[in-house]
């Protein structure tokens, strides 16, 4: 989905975007029910979080570090769900988020590659997907996280949420 401004080869060298620090792990993308038979069919030990009507992975601390992995990810190969990653991943390192009411399309300040890109380009990109984007927020409303201090906001949805109406 951010091929114009993120290429799979910087995404397959970095792999950030799959590891999380006890002060992160709420970015841990959202699982939807029919992703998680793929998951349990892939790895029948995975263990999830309840998330609304939805699931987070469960991911193990590292030893001697402060960093949890993602359950899907291969070392070697990337993630193991290819081109069915949840939603989430698809469009990171841009999230969804409720800002004062309004859900937006923030940019997470932890991707090296797109904090290089000019932020320009990437509110064109964030733009150009805000329709999938926030149609996907009306049918998995568990995908929206709350505002976090430090991420870019590139658009914001003409509606108000229905908790400021």
């Amino acid at each position: 989905m951010l091929s114009e401004i993120l290429s799979r080869k910087e995404c397959a060298e970095c792999r950030i975007c799959c590891c999380f620090d006890s002060y992160d792990i709420w970015e841990a993308p959202v699982i939807s029910p029919s992703l998680r038979t793929k998951v349990e069919e892939l790895l029948p030990e995975t263990e999830f979080v309840t998330k609304g009507d939805s699931f987070t992975l469960k991911m193990r601390r590292e030893q001697d570090a402060d960093l949890y992995y993602c359950n899907l990810l291969d070392r070697s190969r990337g993630c193991m769900l290819g081109g069915e990653k949840p939603f989430d991943c698809s469009i990171w390192p841009l999230r969804i988020m409720e800002f004062e009411g309004r859900r937006v399309i923030a940019l997470s300040p932890v991707c090296p590659v797109v904090a290089k890109r000019p932020v320009e380009a990437v509110t064109a990109v964030a733009k150009k997907l805000a329709p999938t984007i926030f149609e996907q927020a009306n049918k998995n409303p568990d995908l929206v996280k709350k505002y976090e201090l430090g991420y870019v906001i590139l658009v914001i949805e003409d509606k108000p949420t229905e908790q400021q109406l």
